[in-house]
Protein backbone atom coordinates (compact mmCIF):
# COMPACT_ATOMS: atom_id res chain seq x y z
CA UNK A 1 0.00 0.00 0.00
CA UNK A 2 0.65 3.86 -0.54
CA UNK A 3 -0.99 6.59 -0.09
CA UNK A 4 -0.13 10.43 -1.02
CA UNK A 5 1.85 11.51 2.20
CA UNK A 6 4.88 13.40 1.36
CA UNK A 7 8.32 11.38 1.20
CA UNK A 8 6.82 8.11 1.72
CA UNK A 9 8.27 6.51 -0.75
CA UNK A 10 11.82 7.58 0.19
CA UNK A 11 11.61 6.10 4.10
CA UNK A 12 9.23 3.01 3.46
CA UNK A 13 10.52 0.00 1.28
CA UNK A 14 7.14 -2.48 0.92
CA UNK A 15 8.83 -5.08 -0.60
CA UNK A 16 12.34 -5.44 2.10
CA UNK A 17 9.72 -4.70 5.07
CA UNK A 18 8.31 -7.01 7.26
CA UNK A 19 5.68 -6.01 6.68
CA UNK A 20 5.73 -7.68 3.19
CA UNK A 21 4.85 -10.82 4.44
CA UNK A 22 1.18 -9.51 5.59
CA UNK A 23 1.05 -7.54 2.14
CA UNK A 24 1.91 -10.99 0.17
CA UNK A 25 -0.49 -13.31 2.55
CA UNK A 26 -3.42 -10.91 2.57
CA UNK A 27 -2.68 -10.85 -1.89
CA UNK A 28 -2.96 -14.81 -1.72
CA UNK A 29 -6.42 -14.37 -0.14
CA UNK A 30 -7.53 -12.00 -2.65
CA UNK A 31 -6.64 -14.35 -5.58
CA UNK A 32 -9.02 -16.84 -4.23
CA UNK A 33 -11.54 -14.80 -5.55
CA UNK A 34 -10.47 -13.64 -8.68
CA UNK A 35 -11.27 -15.49 -11.33
CA UNK A 36 -9.13 -15.23 -15.13
CA UNK A 37 -10.34 -11.81 -16.99
CA UNK A 38 -11.46 -10.04 -14.01
CA UNK A 39 -10.86 -5.98 -14.00
CA UNK A 40 -8.91 -5.45 -10.71
CA UNK A 41 -8.52 -2.22 -9.43
CA UNK A 42 -5.50 -1.79 -6.26
CA UNK A 43 -6.03 1.65 -4.87
CA UNK A 44 -2.21 2.40 -3.21
CA UNK A 45 -0.46 -0.76 -5.34
CA UNK A 46 2.69 0.86 -4.04
CA UNK A 47 5.52 -1.47 -5.72
CA UNK A 48 2.93 -4.05 -7.17
CA UNK A 49 3.66 -7.07 -4.27
CA UNK A 50 0.62 -7.66 -3.87
CA UNK A 51 -0.60 -7.44 -7.72
CA UNK A 52 1.66 -10.69 -8.54
CA UNK A 53 -0.27 -13.09 -7.45
CA UNK A 54 -3.78 -11.38 -8.47
CA UNK A 55 -2.27 -10.95 -11.52
CA UNK A 56 -1.36 -14.56 -11.54
CA UNK A 57 -4.83 -15.97 -10.58
CA UNK A 58 -5.64 -14.06 -13.90
CA UNK A 59 -6.63 -10.83 -12.99
CA UNK A 60 -6.09 -7.60 -15.56
CA UNK A 61 -4.91 -5.40 -12.03
CA UNK A 62 -5.11 -1.65 -12.94
CA UNK A 63 -2.68 -0.59 -9.72
CA UNK A 64 -2.23 3.90 -8.71
CA UNK A 65 -0.43 4.98 -6.51
CA UNK A 66 0.96 8.50 -6.30
CA UNK A 67 4.72 7.98 -6.11
CA UNK A 68 7.01 7.59 -9.52
CA UNK A 69 9.39 5.46 -8.32
CA UNK A 70 7.25 2.71 -6.37
CA UNK A 71 5.41 2.91 -9.76
CA UNK A 72 8.38 2.37 -11.96
CA UNK A 73 8.99 -1.30 -9.58
CA UNK A 74 5.53 -2.11 -9.90
CA UNK A 75 5.78 -1.69 -14.14
CA UNK A 76 9.41 -3.75 -13.99
CA UNK A 77 7.57 -6.55 -12.77
CA UNK A 78 6.09 -6.91 -16.05
CA UNK A 79 2.89 -8.67 -14.85
CA UNK A 80 0.61 -9.85 -17.60
CA UNK A 81 -2.33 -7.79 -18.40
CA UNK A 82 -1.09 -5.13 -15.25
CA UNK A 83 -0.80 -1.46 -15.93
CA UNK A 84 0.17 0.94 -13.48
CA UNK A 85 -0.87 4.98 -13.01
CA UNK A 86 -0.13 7.40 -11.40
CA UNK A 87 -2.69 9.11 -9.19
CA UNK A 88 -3.42 10.60 -5.84
CA UNK A 89 -6.11 8.33 -4.20
CA UNK A 90 -7.91 11.41 -2.03
CA UNK A 91 -8.22 13.50 -5.29
CA UNK A 92 -10.64 13.72 -8.02
CA UNK A 93 -9.67 11.68 -11.40
CA UNK A 94 -9.05 7.81 -10.84
CA UNK A 95 -12.59 7.15 -11.13
CA UNK A 96 -12.34 7.86 -15.01
CA UNK A 97 -10.54 4.46 -14.98
CA UNK A 98 -13.46 2.38 -14.45
CA UNK A 99 -15.06 2.06 -17.72
CA UNK A 100 -17.61 -0.85 -17.11
CA UNK A 101 -16.49 -1.40 -14.05
CA UNK A 102 -14.35 -3.33 -11.93
CA UNK A 103 -14.86 -7.16 -10.96
CA UNK A 104 -12.72 -6.54 -7.19
CA UNK A 105 -10.93 -3.20 -6.01
CA UNK A 106 -8.36 -3.17 -3.49
CA UNK A 107 -8.57 -1.06 -0.50
CA UNK A 108 -5.28 -3.17 1.27
CA UNK A 109 -3.67 -1.55 4.68
CA UNK A 110 -4.20 2.29 3.77
CA UNK A 111 -7.62 3.03 4.70
CA UNK A 112 -5.93 4.44 8.37
CA UNK A 113 -3.67 6.80 6.39
CA UNK A 114 -6.86 7.87 4.88
CA UNK A 115 -8.72 11.95 5.81
CA UNK A 116 -11.80 10.84 4.65
CA UNK A 117 -12.25 6.59 5.04
CA UNK A 118 -15.66 6.67 4.14
CA UNK A 119 -15.43 8.79 1.23
CA UNK A 120 -12.80 6.33 -0.52
CA UNK A 121 -14.78 3.33 0.37
CA UNK A 122 -17.56 4.96 -1.68
CA UNK A 123 -15.58 6.36 -3.93
CA UNK A 124 -14.70 2.27 -4.72
CA UNK A 125 -18.01 1.25 -4.54
CA UNK A 126 -19.11 3.49 -7.32
CA UNK A 127 -16.60 1.72 -9.70
CA UNK A 128 -17.60 -1.53 -9.37
CA UNK A 129 -19.29 -3.66 -11.60
CA UNK A 130 -22.67 -5.69 -10.96
CA UNK A 131 -21.74 -8.05 -8.22
CA UNK A 132 -17.96 -6.71 -7.70
CA UNK A 133 -16.27 -7.01 -4.71
CA UNK A 134 -14.45 -4.22 -2.81
CA UNK A 135 -11.56 -6.36 -0.31
CA UNK A 136 -10.12 -4.25 2.90
CA UNK A 137 -7.26 -5.43 5.25
CA UNK A 138 -6.22 -3.07 7.93
CA UNK A 139 -3.63 -3.78 11.12
CA UNK A 140 -6.02 -5.34 13.67
CA UNK A 141 -5.71 -3.85 17.41
CA UNK A 142 -6.64 -6.96 18.56
CA UNK A 143 -3.67 -8.79 17.36
CA UNK A 144 -1.82 -11.09 19.68
CA UNK A 145 0.99 -8.79 19.89
CA UNK A 146 -0.67 -5.73 21.12
CA UNK A 147 -2.87 -7.85 23.87
CA UNK A 148 0.42 -8.88 25.06
CA UNK A 149 2.30 -5.63 24.96
CA UNK A 150 -0.89 -4.10 26.93
CA UNK A 151 -0.20 -6.78 29.24
CA UNK A 152 3.55 -5.84 29.75
CA UNK A 153 3.01 -2.00 30.15
CA UNK A 154 4.27 -1.40 27.02
CA UNK A 155 1.46 0.53 25.51
CA UNK A 156 -1.78 1.94 27.66
CA UNK A 157 -4.59 0.48 25.07
CA UNK A 158 -4.50 -1.88 21.79
CA UNK A 159 -5.61 0.95 19.86
CA UNK A 160 -2.52 2.85 20.88
CA UNK A 161 -0.99 4.50 17.17
CA UNK A 162 3.05 3.07 17.65
CA UNK A 163 6.18 5.23 16.70
CA UNK A 164 6.48 3.70 13.52
CA UNK A 165 2.49 4.26 13.23
CA UNK A 166 3.14 8.11 13.25
CA UNK A 167 6.15 8.03 11.21
CA UNK A 168 3.93 6.45 8.69
CA UNK A 169 1.34 8.86 9.03
CA UNK A 170 -1.41 6.54 10.57
CA UNK A 171 -4.58 8.54 11.65
CA UNK A 172 -5.95 5.36 13.94
CA UNK A 173 -6.02 2.37 14.39
CA UNK A 174 -9.23 0.62 14.24
CA UNK A 175 -11.28 -2.67 15.12
CA UNK A 176 -12.69 -4.87 12.93
CA UNK A 177 -16.74 -3.56 13.58
CA UNK A 178 -15.48 0.04 13.14
CA UNK A 179 -14.35 -1.18 9.62
CA UNK A 180 -17.55 -2.58 8.67
CA UNK A 181 -18.74 0.37 10.13
CA UNK A 182 -16.97 2.43 7.88
CA UNK A 183 -18.37 -0.19 4.82
CA UNK A 184 -21.93 0.39 5.76
CA UNK A 185 -21.46 4.27 5.71
CA UNK A 186 -20.09 3.55 2.89
CA UNK A 187 -22.84 1.80 1.09
CA UNK A 188 -21.36 -1.61 1.79
CA UNK A 189 -22.08 -5.02 3.12
CA UNK A 190 -19.78 -7.79 4.52
CA UNK A 191 -19.71 -10.50 2.85
CA UNK A 192 -16.56 -12.32 4.30
CA UNK A 193 -14.44 -11.36 7.14
CA UNK A 194 -11.12 -13.05 8.24
CA UNK A 195 -7.77 -12.39 9.49
CA UNK A 196 -4.32 -12.54 7.92
CA UNK A 197 -1.47 -14.41 9.98
CA UNK A 198 -1.24 -14.61 13.63
CA UNK A 199 1.75 -11.94 15.17
CA UNK A 200 2.64 -12.74 18.75
CA UNK A 201 5.64 -10.90 18.38
CA UNK A 202 6.42 -7.20 17.01
CA UNK A 203 7.55 -7.30 13.51
CA UNK A 204 11.79 -7.08 14.39
CA UNK A 205 11.21 -9.83 16.27
CA UNK A 206 9.42 -11.64 14.02
CA UNK A 207 11.97 -11.23 11.46
CA UNK A 208 14.69 -13.30 13.54
CA UNK A 209 12.31 -16.31 12.95
CA UNK A 210 12.23 -19.41 10.83
CA UNK A 211 10.81 -19.23 7.46
CA UNK A 212 8.38 -22.44 8.40
CA UNK A 213 7.15 -21.03 11.77
CA UNK A 214 6.27 -17.93 9.87
CA UNK A 215 4.39 -19.99 7.37
CA UNK A 216 2.82 -22.28 9.96
CA UNK A 217 1.44 -18.60 11.86
CA UNK A 218 0.16 -17.63 8.16
CA UNK A 219 -1.70 -20.69 7.85
CA UNK A 220 -2.98 -20.50 11.87
CA UNK A 221 -4.45 -17.13 11.52
CA UNK A 222 -8.34 -19.46 10.47
CA UNK A 223 -8.10 -20.92 13.69
CA UNK A 224 -8.24 -17.42 15.67
CA UNK A 225 -9.06 -14.76 13.21
CA UNK A 226 -9.93 -12.00 15.58
CA UNK A 227 -6.63 -11.62 16.79
CA UNK A 228 -4.63 -11.92 13.55
CA UNK A 229 -1.96 -9.24 12.63
CA UNK A 230 -4.57 -8.04 9.70
CA UNK A 231 -8.37 -8.09 9.39
CA UNK A 232 -9.73 -8.81 6.09
CA UNK A 233 -12.77 -7.43 5.16
CA UNK A 234 -14.65 -8.61 1.80
CA UNK A 235 -17.19 -6.57 0.69
CA UNK A 236 -20.39 -5.98 -2.00
CA UNK A 237 -22.81 -2.92 -2.56
CA UNK A 238 -25.90 -3.25 -0.85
Amino acid sequence: MSTATPGYAAIYDPDRDFDSRYTRATGARVAERVAPGDRVLELGCATGLMSVPVAAAGGRVTGIDHAGSYLERARARDLPGARFVRAALEEPGWEDLAGDGFAHVLACNLLHEMTDPVGLLRRARDVLAPGGLVHVSLQNPLSIHRLVAVEMGLIADVAEVSENGHRYATRGVHHARELMDMAWRAGLATVAREGVMLKPLPNAMMEGLPDEVLDGFERAARHLPDHCAMTYLVLRAR
